[in-house]
């Protein structure tokens, strides 16, 4: 039985076999992994020298999101949270982002350099772009998420939500995020609740 080509190059990729190889010259970007996945759940950055472990014991009583080096198991806290997360590493592995869903009515999404933990919050760069859309920030029902890296600094975003009986009624807006400097508004649809 012949070994499946693409499953071999995506193994040997994640674990750091071919760390010459080109950003460029992947067209698959790392998948985004929702959590908890039970008590404990470990992500490796794609390059292999990082890793995201994200800890939920007593039945998720806690919740915490540690980076590790890989090479000297020296951990950093990124963050106690409350509920879910999504998170992604960018190819490189120098960035990952977390999808905080904080709340029945909120979700926000940050950037954190692995080596550093420097954070970005994404709302922040949207409204210093966008201050009009603080009005859909800050709704009643507000959830700005990262969908995915489109390379190794920019972000899709979306934003969805409403508010309960007033303006803004429900809507969805699409950013490009990059963390170089500039927001992009890709798109944006709103429509009055009945």
């Amino acid at each position: 039985m012949r070994p499946n080509v693409s499953a071999v190059f995506a193994l040997t990729f994640l674990l750091g076999a071919w760390p010459q190889l080109a950003a460029s010259q992947i067209r698959a970007t790392p998948p985004v992994v929702s959590l908890p996945r039970g008590e404990a759940s470990r992500i490796p950055s794609p390059n292999g020298k990082w890793a995201l472990i994200f800890e939920c014991p007593n039945d998720c009583s806690e919740r915490k999101l540690w980076v590790e080096d890989t090479s000297s198991h020296a951990r950093k806290l990124v963050k106690e949270y409350e509920r879910s997360l999504d998170i992604a590493w960018t190819l490189d592995s120098r960035l990952f982002f977390v999808n905080d869903n904080s709340g029945s009515t909120d979700a926000r999404c940050y950037v954190y350099e692995a080596a550093s933990l420097k954070e970005t919050d994404v709302a922040k760069a949207v409204l210093a772009r966008y201050p009009n859309d603080g009005q859909f920030v800050n709704s009643g029902h507000s959830y700005l998420r990262a969908k995915r890296w489109l390379n190794s600094h920019a972000l899709l975003v979306v934003l969805t939500g409403h508010n309960d009986g007033s303006p803004p009624g429900a809507f969805t807006l699409r950013y490009r995020v990059d963390l170089n400097g500039s927001v992009d508004k890709l798109s944006q649809h709103s429509e009055e609740q009945p």
